[in-house]
């Protein structure tokens, strides 16, 4: 879900020109003159290089060579795999065998021979010739020299034509549109001459240079698919005023706007990417708990063990593994129908990342040069380093699965034993807190000593892991959903990109921060978690432990590093102020989820209908009856199908919809009537969603001529492109398909009950709220879910919904 109250709120961002956030006095003081004070903290360039000064002006210089080597290792691996990926579909070993190979043939052919004498050899002579110092080499190393270059120019021009041409294909989209039935046989013959050239075991960035850029939009059709939108919305006087402002901003400043677009276009990957990221993830003050983060959650009906540190161990191994394959881009990219590459860009942030509060906006650190592999661990308010990297008389290893479960049981019962003091408990409330607040404390309180230390640990782990204390009481409010989505206020790092969360009853879940990755990116990886726990069979029944348990011995392990910190009165008074914060935000939260049982899917498909299509039309169905308004609805999608591709929104409210919700709560219309109508309004919202996937939605280019607009100061609060931005999203919706993990696991047969129901995020609109869709199915007709707190699961859907009580 793209952040779509960020883009209600735009009208107070800043122009792309100028990068700064404006003050806010909240309960914590500044920190300028204490953080001017402190000669003593260090200045660090992530870890390799530390300047440290004291109060009598000495200045050392400390040096990581430790560090330094596995950042040179790292750049190597990364040139190797930048160079593999570039010559992609050969491999290194491929190149240096044609090459190897063609200079033998040759080096050893007659000089008479067409290898030696035929036309191309001639023409490489007459480039040999342009070189007078190579005639002093002897003749056989001046034909291998030649026939190694020719040979490698050759294969290098293969890549090229093989790459130009992948991406002249996946330029086509035709195939979204087509009707149910034949496939023409152009489309057949486009699809197999793809899966030839996408070959059958692609690393995980290898169609990276092959992705077309994301388009800009006609601006007459942007402009007019707007109007469309917002025309069941408005009045008559104010969609004609709407209108007559759209005419003048096309005629006076959407064209420059558009040609800026276009030109931008032409030297980025995508357009959009970084403004996206900067301006509706980093620049904004309000806290993420809640109103960006987003949860996961465990399968409904699968728990393959009621012991806590077992299903943690469970998951961190599955976890730690999916970080390697990603790490040595071993993971095969998503493909969609086993041919359509999608974008992969996401996954580079998916671990070792954390979003860092600043003045003037927030950053996205990303730590893949760490000489150590550990996780975060909480428990009780209580963290703990834990390496998943250790050292034997053999050399260094990972810890097997019993291990990791034991160093869980040893967090465990310490955490019980000794739990954090008060107020150390709620540090984490910090993260959940508005983003200036934090980074002023940040700042103050965090630059040096053992909570500088504890920090870094903390903030450079791969991922987190909550060990919760409670178990939920169902899916929904004071539940599951509940507890992953803010949990108690207090316990969990919202900076995090991805945090594991367990609870004693062996159910886990996600909480994800949403500036790194989106949703669909970490569903994929929670179902690859699940999929490996079953494949694996890491937990053999629901009252064991993992296997090798009661054959394993740590003592020879270290336990979990506890990690201090210290607090001092004014950090005190502001933890006690974030977590207050926290709770009345959570006390604010209404929450609910509704188990559905009667159909699913398989009954809206049989009815050739959309799945997606239904839910959206009657969630605005549902809206009228209970309040009596139409309003502006919001579902996001995929564009994937581009390089540096996120998100685009589907507006959902159109002419044709309005029609079939007028016609459902007309007593005087007639089935057949409000038949059509819905068939309609599906076709026309099925077409919408289509066209957002390709890169010819409305919301990205209207979110990109605006801050064109305002980086050359050409907005005004009254003109067409400021009022199209400000319009509420009264309902924010969104869909997560599952089965991202083809070949791993069987959800629509014997695997069903290893179906998540979902996740959600939090309401975008102060009088508006969420929804989420889970399409699963079931072994009759399936199971289709929608709220904003979750998703769906086979054969029971839960239905869920937040908004804010007041």
């Amino acid at each position: 879900r793209s952040c779509a109250r960020t883009l209600f709120s735009l009208g107070a961002l800043c122009p792309p020109t100028a990068h700064h956030r404006k003050d806010s006095q909240g309960p914590v003081a500044m920190a300028e003159a204490a953080a001017g004070a402190r000669l003593d903290a260090a200045f660090n360039v992530r870890g390799d290089v530390a300047l440290h000064g004291d109060r009598d002006g000495n200045y050392t210089i400390t040096v990581n060579p430790q560090r330094l080597l596995r950042k040179f290792y790292r750049s190597l691996f990364r040139l190797n795999r930048k160079i593999q990926n570039t010559i992609w579909p050969f491999t290194p070993g491929l190149w240096a065998l044609g090459c190897s190979g063609f200079v033998a043939r040759v080096v050893t052919a007659p000089s008479t021979s067409w290898w030696r004498s035929g036309s191309l050899a001639n023409f490489l002579w007459k480039v040999d010739s342009a070189f007078p110092w190579q005639k002093r080499l002897p003749t056989n190393l001046r034909v291998a020299w030649l026939s190694f270059t020719a040979t490698a120019i050759g294969l290098l021009g293969i890549s090229v034509v093989q790459r130009s041409l992948m991406r002249l294909l996946l330029n086509y989209h035709g195939h979204m549109f087509l009707t149910r039935g034949k496939v023409p046989l152009h489309v057949k013959l486009w699809s197999g001459v793809l899966k030839v050239l996408g070959g059958t075991h692609p690393s995980l960035y290898n169609f990276q240079g092959c992705l077309p850029t994301v388009p800009v939009p006609p601006l007459k059709q942007t402009c007019d698919k707007f109007l469309r939108s917002v025309k069941p919305l408005l009045e008559d006087d104010k969609y004609k005023e709407m209108e007559e402002k759209c005419k003048e901003f096309i005629a006076k400043d959407g064209w420059k706007c558009q040609l800026y677009l276009k030109f931008r276009a032409m030297y980025k990957r995508s357009w959009l990417w970084d403004w996206w990221e900067t301006y509706v993830y980093l620049k904004g003050e309000d806290p993420i708990m809640i109103n960006s983060n987003y949860y996961i959650m465990d399968g409904y009906q699968w728990t393959p063990t009621k012991h806590q540190a077992a299903r943690t161990a469970s998951l961190v191994l599955e976890a730690d593994g999916f970080k390697k394959l990603i790490d040595y881009e071993q993971l095969e990219p998503v493909r969609q129908g086993g041919v359509i590459p999608w974008c992969m860009k996401q996954y580079e942030r998916l671990f070792d990342t954390t979003r860092v509060p600043g003045r003037s906006g927030d950053t996205i650190e990303h730590y893949d040069v760490d000489l150590e592999r550990y996780i975060a661990v909480c428990r009780k308010g209580v963290w703990y380093k834990v390496p998943l990297l250790i050292k034997d008389k053999k050399g260094y290893r990972s810890l097997t699965l019993p291990e990791l479960e034991k160093q869980f049981e040893r967090i465990i019962k310490d955490a019980d034993a000794k739990p954090a003091p008060e107020n150390e408990n709620a540090i984490a409330a910090l993260t959940g807190w508005r983003r200036n607040w934090w980074a002023e404390v940040r700042e103050r309180e965090f630059d040096r000593g053992v909570n500088d230390f504890s920090l870094t640990m903390v903030e450079r782990a791969a991922f987190h892991v909550h060990l919760a204390s409670e178990n939920p009481k169902d899916l929904d409010e004071q539940g599951q959903a509940w507890m992953l989505m803010h949990g108690d206020g207090k316990s969990l790092w919202f900076d995090k990109s991805v945090t594991l969360i367990t609870f004693p009853n062996g159910k886990a879940g996600l909480m994800c921060e949403h500036s790194c990755a989106d949703a669909l990116t970490n569903a994929h990886m929670w179902e690859w978690l699940m999929s490996g726990e079953a494949m694996h069979g890491h937990l053999t029944g629901p009252d064991t432990h993992t296997k090798g348990y009661n054959e394993c011995t740590v003592d020879q392990i270290r336990e979990p590093q506890r990690l201090k910190w210290n607090l001092t009165a004014e950090l005190t008074e502001s933890i006690k102020a974030a977590y207050k914060h926290n709770l009345e935000a959570i006390a604010n939260l209404d929450l609910t989820i509704l188990q559905f049982e009667d159909w699913g899917k398989g009954f809206v498909k049989k009815a050739r209908c959309s799945p997606d299509a239904f839910a959206q039309l009657a969630m605005q169905l549902a809206y009228r009856m209970d309040t009596g308004r139409k309003a502006l609805v919001y579902e996001a999608s995929v564009t994937r199908f581009f390089s540096h591709g996120r998100t685009e929104t589907v507006r959902s409210l159109t002419v044709e919809s309005k029609a079939f919700v007028d016609a459902m709560v007309d007593p005087k219309a007639t089935n057949a009537d409000r038949v059509a109508k819905f068939r309609a309004a599906a076709e026309v919202h099925s077409d919408l969603y289509k066209n957002a996937m390709v890169g010819q939605g409305v919301d990205r280019h209207l979110f990109g001529l605006y801050l064109v607009m305002r980086g050359f100061k050409w907005a005004k609060d009254d003109d067409f492109i400021s009022q199209a931005i400000r319009i509420p999203w009264t309902l924010s919706t969104s869909q997560s398909p599952q089965n991202q993990t083809q070949g791993r696991w069987d959800p629509n047969g014997k695997d069903a009950k290893m179906i998540s129901p979902g996740g959600g995020f939090g309401p975008v609109d102060k009088d508006g709220c969420c929804l989420q869709v889970r399409r699963a199915k079931s072994e009759s007709d399936g199971a289709c879910g929608r709220g904003c707190a979750g998703m769906v699961e086979a054969p029971c859907c839960p239905r869920t919904r937040s908004s804010w009580r007041s």
